[in-house]
């Protein structure tokens, strides 16, 4: 499909900066602005990895739980177990994969909070969520400098 939702987001980006940004005068609305581009830029190159991602990361957190679901209530370990039967979505639906993600991860939240999670459980779902902070291909953009120290 053309454009692409990558070359509109980043047609957005070129007016912005060519159009918009020169006259901002207000420094601080600049500095906004700048800060929207950036992110508009990040959307425009994290688009494409969404999907994949999400279908990744729904992979590892089912069977993640697998592991907790021993740890878990009875209650808990049912919603899991339910979960967990269920199939999933086709790995083209991003809006499908992004809520099979947020139910995934509720119950991912609710077991962490299970007193009897052993510690390797524990470790399990450490590393399962440092993974997934490193691999998530959307990521804040930072585009002011820090201040300056003041020297002592």
């Amino acid at each position: 499909m053309r454009p692409s939702v990558e070359e509109q987001l980043l047609g957005t980006c070129r007016i912005l900066e060519k159009v918009i940004c020169p006259c901002v005068v207000d420094q601080y609305a600049l500095t906004i602005l700048q800060g929207l581009i950036a992110n508009l830029r990040m959307l425009s190159s994290a688009v494409p990895g969404v999907a994949g991602f999400l279908r990744s990361d729904n992979l590892a957190t089912a069977v993640l739980l697998g592991q907790l679901q021993a740890g878990c209530c009875g209650a808990l370990a049912e919603s899991i177990a339910l979960a967990l039967v269920k199939p999933e979505p086709d790995a083209t639906d991003t809006q499908a994969l992004d809520q099979r993600n947020g139910e995934l991860r509720e119950l991912l939240s609710q077991a962490l909070g299970e007193p009897k999670l052993t510690p390797s459980m524990r470790a399990a779902a450490l590393t399962h969520m440092s993974a997934r902070a490193s691999a998530a291909p959307m990521r804040y953009v930072s585009t002011s400098s820090p201040s300056p120290k003041k020297a002592s």
